[in-house]
């Protein structure tokens, strides 16, 4: 079909995965090298000829992809760069982020990749929250998403998210990062206000005060954390968390500019399966387990 050389080249050139339409732009950049004049024609052929391969995985809510490479199985394929072929147009975030941030020294087993479908007219309304309606929404476990692929011992967790919500994204400039290069990956900032939104795709409540408390070393920047926060609209008062976080661990000008910028205004939980015996914080106006934090 091709000459010895030629192959190799198109067998190396379609060795990582790809999504159908990524496989598409990938084969025009190797179409000019072959007779082939017709980029659905060319792929056709690589697939009769056996040199392009197709892979079917379905996740744990029936969704399927199809990933397509030159590779005869993808077992040997890092799940980082599995979650990137599934999701290319998506983000690292929450535990990946991090541990990409290395504000835990654990080795996760579970890889999250944002995916951003939801539309903002299916957000809730943020006007008047009563805190009768925080409390029935926070004495509720939480929810956990069944978009999850099972790889090599890994889960890729799929987060959806709104659309155009990608604020503090960054992207991953080195090959030495555990995020494969070129993809993106949240922000330090984002990264801790996303732990304390979904503390159940972080490692719980406990793992993120320890992030928190990591974080103390690290170079975060909180007024770009107060921009972010404001950019992502939330429905609930998380900042209450954020800054009641940063008060007990000591970090009391971070504290300071997240009440200066957003006074509480109404009660909070630190987290979903709000009981009864957790202790209150008047400052921050939120509710919190007496065993998350150090109270000496």
């Amino acid at each position: 079909m091709f000459s010895e050389p030629l192959n190799e080249k198109i067998v190396a050139h379609f060795k990582n995965p790809l999504r159908y339409n990524r496989l598409f732009e990938h084969a025009v950049d190797v179409l000019g090298s072959t007779r082939y004049s017709n980029v659905s024609n060319f792929i056709r052929k690589l697939q009769s000829g056996g040199i392009l391969k197709q892979h079917e995985y379905s996740a744990k809510n029936k969704k399927a992809i199809t990933l397509y490479s030159s590779l005869a199985s993808l077992d040997g394929v890092s799940p980082y760069d599995m979650a990137m072929a599934m999701f290319p147009g998506g983000y690292f975030c929450n535990l990946s982020s991090i541990f990409y941030h290395s504000l835990t020294n654990q080795i996760p087993s579970s890889i999250y990749i944002c995916n951003e479908t939801i539309s903002s007219n299916q957000k809730p309304k943020t006007d008047n929250l009563t805190n009768n309606e925080l409390r029935n929404a926070f004495i509720k476990p939480h929810r956990y998403t069944n978009y999850v692929f099972e790889f090599n011992n890994y889960e890729i967790i799929v987060v959806d998210r709104e659309k155009n919500s990608r604020h503090g994204v960054l992207s991953v400039t080195s090959s030495n990062e555990i995020c494969p290069k070129n993809s993106s990956v949240t922000s330090i900032e984002r990264a801790l206000i996303d732990a304390i939104v979904s503390p159940q795709y972080n490692g719980g409540i406990t793992s993120v005060y320890s992030y928190f408390k990591t974080a103390k070393q690290k170079n975060i920047n909180i007024d770009k954390l107060i921009d972010l926060y404001r950019e992502l609209n939330f429905v609930y008062p998380y900042y209450q968390s954020i800054g009641f976080f940063f008060e007990r661990l000591g970090m009391k000008k971070r504290a300071s500019a997240i009440y200066d910028a957003f006074p509480p205004k109404q009660n909070f939980f630190i987290d979903r399966n709000a009981k009864a015996s957790w202790m209150y914080d008047d400052k921050w106006k939120l509710y919190y387990p007496k065993e998350l934090v150090d109270e000496n």
